[in-house]
C-alpha cells in the first residue's frame, strides 16, 4: 500500500510524534510510506530520524503553512497514493479542497489530535469544518474517546471512530538512562521530575517551576522541548530567575534522546490545560517511572487509575505528590508499575493494526 501522511509541519509535538511512530511501523510492515509537510520545519528531529529509516519527508514550502495556495501544489500529489492520512490544521483544509478540486478518488482520513480546538468558538469557522470534514474525508479519526466525545458534540453527523494514540513502548522501556551527573551535572542522591512537551501555555510548564521553588533543595525539574531562544522559553528562564530556582530547573530544550531522559528520571509529569491524548503520558508511563497530571481531558482518561492526579495549576498539590513519592518507596514502586501496564495498552503496534483496518475499509469502496 502507498501511504502518504500529510501535515502542517514536522516540528516537536504530540501530532508529529504520532506520524514518526505510526510511520515507522508502516515502513516495517512493507508498505511504501511518505511525509509531506505544508512548511519545512527548521527543526531537524522528526524528519532526520524518518529520512533514516527510509522514509522520505519533503515540504511544499519553506514560506507560511497558511498560504491557501498550497492547495494547487497538494492536487497533483494525491493521485499517487492509495490513501492520504492527514494530520492538523491547515493541512485539513488545504488538503481537503484539493481532493475536491481535483475528484481524486484516493480516499483521506482525517485524525483529530486534540479535545478542543479554537475554530469550533467561531461559528463560520465551525461551518467550514463541518463541510470539510463530511465531504473530503472517508472518516475523521479522534485520538482518544473524550477527543470523539467532543467532536461528535459539534459535528454529530461526521462519519467519526476513536483509535488512542501510542508509542513504541519497548524503545521507552529499554533506553539506557544516563548518570544524572551526565544528564545534569548533579550528584545522584537529587530528586527529578521531568516534563517533556513544547514551551507553550497550554502545556503550563509554569506549575512544575512553582512547584520546585516550594520543594527542598534536593528536588529538581528537567524541562525538554523547545528551542533556547523562544519566547516561552525565555519568559520561563526570567521566572525562575525571580523564583530562586534557576539552578534546579534544567531546560534541556530540544533532544534526540527523549527516552534515556525519562529512564534516568524519577517521576515523569506533564501539567497541560487540555490533551488530545498525551503520547508524552503514555513514552513517560513506558520508562518505568511514576506519572502524574493534570486532572484534565484528555490525560485523565489515561492517568486515571495508574499515575497520580492533581489539580490545574495547583503546584502544592504537585509538590506534595512529589514529596510522597520520593518518601514512600511502596507507593513509588506501585505507581511505577501500574503506569508500565497501562503504557502497555497503548503500544504502536495495536494502534497501526487499528488504522490499518481503517485504510482497507475505504479502499474496498
Amino acid at each position: 500500500m502507498k501511504i502518504l501522511h500529510l501535515i502542517d509541519r514536522m516540528s516537536m509535538g504530540g501530532a508529529q510524534s504520532l506520524v514518526v511512530e505510526i510511520a515507522t511501523v508502516q515502513k516495517k510492515n512493507g508498505h511504501s510510506v511518505d511525509v509531506l509537510q505544508l512548511f519545512d520545519s527548521p527543526d531537524r528531529t522528526f524528519p532526520d530520524r524518518l529520512i533514516n529509516l527510509g522514509i522520505p519527508v519533503s515540504a511544499l514550502s519553506k514560506g507560511s503553512m497558511y498560504n491557501p495556495m498550497h492547495i494547487f501544489k497538494i492536487k497533483p500529489i494525491l493521485k499517487n497514493y492509495d490513501i492520504v492520512h492527514v494530520h492538523l490544521f491547515p493541512a485539513l483544509y488545504w488538503a481537503g479542497f484539493a481532493n475536491m478540486l481535483t475528484g481524486c478518488k484516493t480516499p483521506m482520513v482525517y485524525t483529530e489530535h486534540s479535545t478542543y480546538n479554537k475554530r469550533r468558538e467561531k461559528y463560520f469557522l465551525r461551518l467550514i469544518d463541518k463541510f470539510v470534514y463530511s465531504k473530503c474525508y472517508k472518516c475523521v479519526i479522534a485520538c482518544a474517546d473524550k477527543a470523539l466525545e467532543t467532536f461528535r458534540n459539534y459535528f454529530p453527523k461526521v462519519n467519526s471512530i476513536s483509535i488512542p494514540n501510542g508509542v513504541d513502548t519497548a524503545r521507552y522501556k529499554n533506553a539506557i538512562p544516563y548518570t544524572k551527573k551526565e544528564l545534569i551535572g548533579t550528584d545522584e542522591d537529587v530528586f527529578t521530575i521531568t516534563m517533556v512537551a513544547r514551551y507553550t501555555y497550554p502545556k503550563r510548564q509554569d506549575t512544575i517551576v512553582e512547584a520546585i521553588s516550594k520543594l527542598p533543595e534536593k528536588y529538581h525539574a528537567i524541562l525538554v522541548g523547545s528551542k533556547k531562544d523562544d519566547i516561552e522559553a525565555i519568559q520561563l528562564r526570567k521566572m525562575c530567575d525571580e523564583l530562586g530556582v534557576s539552578h534546579r530547573v534544567h531546560s534541556l530544550y530540544i533532544r534526540k534522546d527523549v527516552p534515556r531522559i525519562l529512564k534516568s528520571s524519577d517521576v515523569i509529569c506533564m501539567s497541560s490545560i487540555y490533551e488530545g491524548l498525551s503520547l508524552s503520558s503514555i513514552e513517560g508511563m513506558a520508562s518505568g517511572h511514576p506519572f502524574i497530571a493534570t486532572n484534565v481531558n484528555g490525560l485523565r482518561e489515561i492517568v486515571k487509575g495508574a499515575g497520580e492526579l492533581f489539580e490545574l495549576g495547583d503546584s502544592q498539590g504537585l509538590a506534595n505528590l512529589i514529596i510522597k513519592l520520593s518518601e514512600d518507596n511502596d507507593f513509588y514502586n506501585m505507581v511505577s508499575k501500574h503506569c508500565e501496564e497501562r503504557a502497555q495498552q497503548f503500544d504502536i503496534h495495536n494502534v497501526v493494526s487499528k488504522y490499518m483496518d481503517v485504510y482497507k475499509k475505504y479502499l474496498n469502496l
